[in-house]
């Protein structure tokens, strides 16, 4: 096998080994790669950029449904939105202590709106860009601007924004450090990006090591894969001020579940028995030593 030169610091192929052996969607040639260099970890080899067009116009949201549990539903819009609503009481009190009601806001990747919709509920100026086809006309009925691409948006939206939002987007996206740059620039002087992604030392990867999730775990649709030490040294290099909070989204219930079925699912159904003060100590724990699902990035000038 021929090692790669990393995707993102370009270091040498020495410097780099699989830490995702299987790619779920891939083929047998795919692997997530790990730079010591660097640390950040990639999908290599990359799919072709009309390849990876063609997925998120037409295919995105029937892989998504594949790999999505009974908990979020793709197979609407209506439906999507109204799955995620659990979502929307997750983010929405990290959310509040940076929206005042008048803001302009963009979601990057909205999907069906449905963070969008709770938004505008609050007063705020929503508008969302999504290149998927599937759920724009839903978001746009709900009132609110969606555009296509970025060229879309500067087009028609020539104010700048008070805050930038995408959850689970970054890890998309061909070229992240230019993508953080360019998105930052449609923003005023006192604005900010607040960003969601997943992180590489998931507990049930980590801590746990279930074969199972492992090989769920690393996605066709992802270019990249960021830990805490990642992120910050991509952040580093755009010069702007950062600061990153651990999060964990999935509960107690859908780690026993996989340990116990080899799936995802299961989200709160153990709730009934272990009670919130457990279910909460748990979060907190993962997180305190970042064996956590998920990264909070926010990101100023």
């Amino acid at each position: 096998m021929v090692k790669p030169n990393c995707r993102f610091c370009n270091a040498e192929p020495s410097l780099q080994s699989i830490k995702g052996e299987f790619v779920y969607g891939g083929t047998s040639e795919q692997h997530f790669w790990k730079c010591d260099a660097c640390q950040m970890i990639y999908l290599f080899p990359p799919p072709s950029e009309e390849e990876e067009s063609a997925f998120y116009r037409k295919e995105f949201e029937k892989y998504m449904a594949k790999r999505s549990a009974h908990d979020k539903d793709w197979s609407s819009p209506e439906k999507h939105f109204e799955s995620n609503q659990g979502e929307v009481r997750r983010r929405l009190p990290f959310l509040e202590r940076h929206l005042r009601e008048g803001q302009s806001v963009l979601e990057i990747g909205c999907s069906s709106g449905f963070m969008l919709s709770a938004l505008k509920d609050k007063g705020i100026d929503a508008y969302g860009l999504d290149p998927s086809e599937g759920f724009i006309e839903y978001v746009k009925s709900k009132g609110i601007d969606v555009y296509k691409n970025l060229e879309e948006l500067i087009e028609n939206h020539d104010v700048a924004f008070d805050l930038i939002i995408h959850y689970y987007v970054l890890e998309h996206v061909r070229n992240p450090l230019e993508f953080i740059k360019e998105y930052m620039g449609l923003l005023n002087d006192t604005g900010k990006m607040i960003f969601e992604v997943p992180c590489a030392t998931d507990p049930l990867l980590e801590l746990y090591k279930v074969p199972a999730f492992e090989r769920f775990y690393w996605s066709v649709a992802h270019h990249w894969y960021f830990t805490r030490e990642s992120l910050a040294g991509l952040l580093r290099k755009t010069d702007y001020n950062f600061e990153l909070f651990p999060e964990q989204r999935y509960d107690i219930s859908n780690h026993m579940t996989w340990m116990q079925e080899g799936k995802p699912g299961g989200l709160h159904r153990y709730s009934h028995i272990f009670g919130p003060e457990l279910e909460e100590l748990y979060r907190e724990k993962l997180k305190g030593n970042w064996l956590c699902d998920t990264i909070i990035a926010v990101v100023e000038k």
